[in-house]
Parts: structure tokens; sequence; C-alpha cells
């Protein structure tokens, strides 16, 4: 799988670092990096989408064939909608418990781990069960070039924890990494830039291991 789109994963790796940190930058480097986020999106999308070929049609499928297709066109608009609703999510919940510990006047420090704990189930449990649940669609879109919301909900045959928690552990990777590479924004070390490194290829990883569940659930589900 990991050479079924070997330079859009190359492009994707190199480009992940100035998407999560996107926000750290002003003027001009800005708009550099929010270009750069949006190639790392479209890396994103041209890898996830072999990869989903490849571990739902089996080893070695003709991906090429299938490139610039409305089936690639369809998994790059679902995915880029995925991808920044639930990174826009992160950026306002980041706030919650400063909100939370001001609203709650600082005090009483049980209650506020139980209100941040609660407020963050309430919003993001929602949100992670509907990507599990409609994330199928990723695949039958590179596959058959269609969504098909309710068939895919519907056909659904593993229980969807595993994926919530799959996805859950990349956003917290994402965030973890975003937090190691914010001080390389403004002072750059070379430790700074190891663990950096690391963290990245962590997140790469991740979404790797959370494709191949999407697409297997797929291919499990459709057979």
């Amino acid at each position: 799988m990991l050479a079924a789109a070997p330079w859009s994963l190359v492009v994707f790796t190199l480009t992940l670092p100035f998407a999560l940190i996107a926000p750290a930058f002003y003027g001009t480097l800005a708009w550099v990096t929010l270009a750069l986020a949006a190639v790392n999106l479209i890396a994103f999308a041209r890898t996830t989408f072999a990869w989903h070929r490849v571990a739902v049609l089996g080893t070695a499928p003709d991906v090429g064939a299938a490139r610039g297709g409305s089936g690639e066109a369809r998994h790059l608009v679902l995915l880029g909608l995925i991808a920044i609703g639930l990174t826009a999510l992160a950026r306002a919940t980041g706030d919650l418990p400063y909100v939370i510990y001001m609203l709650l006047g600082g005090a009483n420090e049980p209650l506020f781990y139980g209100v941040l704990i609660a407020s963050l189930v309430v919003l993001w449990a929602p949100v992670l069960r509907a990507v599990a649940m409609y994330g199928l669609c990723l695949p039958n879109a590179a596959v058959k070039g269609e969504y098909a919301f309710q068939a895919m909900r519907a056909a659904m045959r593993y229980r969807r924890w595993p994926l919530m928690a799959a996805l859950f552990a990349l956003l917290v990777l994402g965030a973890q990494t975003a937090g190691q590479l914010w001080p390389l924004a403004y002072a750059f070390t070379g430790l700074g830039l190891a663990q950096g490194a690391v963290a990245v290829l962590g997140c790469v990883a991740m979404t790797f291991v959370l494709t191949t569940m999407f697409a297997v659930a797929y291919r499990d589900s459709a057979a």
C-alpha cells in the first residue's frame, strides 16, 4: 500500500508540518503556509485514494487509470470537508479549558475537570461517530466513484468505536505534533527538529492505519 502513491506520500509528509502550524504565521508567510496546507490536503487525498484502492481491490490495481476521474474528485471533496471540519472543531475546542475555567471562577478543580471532560464528550462523540459512520464513503468513492451515504451507513458490519478511537488517536497525535512544531516557527533548534520529525512520521503512520481500517471495513461490509 505504501508504494501505491509514493510521490504523493512524500509531498504529504513534507508539507504536513506547515499545515499543522499554518496559524502561527502572519503576512506573506501566512499565505505561503496556507498554500502549502492546500498542497498537503491534495497530496493527502491522492495518497489515501491510492491506499483505499489497493486495500479494497487487492494488490497493484491500476491506480493511475483512475486518476483525474469523478471518483478521485469526489474522494478529494469529502476528505477535504472532513479534514477541514475536524481541524476547525479542534481549533475551536482548544480554548474550551480557558473558557470553562473563567466561567467557574478558577475554583473547585474537580468540578472544572468534570465539566471540561463532559463538554468535550458532548462536542466530539457525535462528530467522531458521524465520521466513523460515513467514512466508508471514502473508499466507496475511490472504488466506485460515488458516495452512497445511506447504503454505506447501512452496510457497516463492525462496531464503530474502533474507528472512533483511531480518529481520536490521530487527532491527539496531530495536536501533540502541532505543539512540538509551533516553537520551531520562532526558535529553530536541532532537538526540536528531530522531535518534530518523529511526531510527523507518527501522524503519517496513524493516517495509514486509519485509512486501512476504513478500507477493510468497507471491503468486508460490501462483500
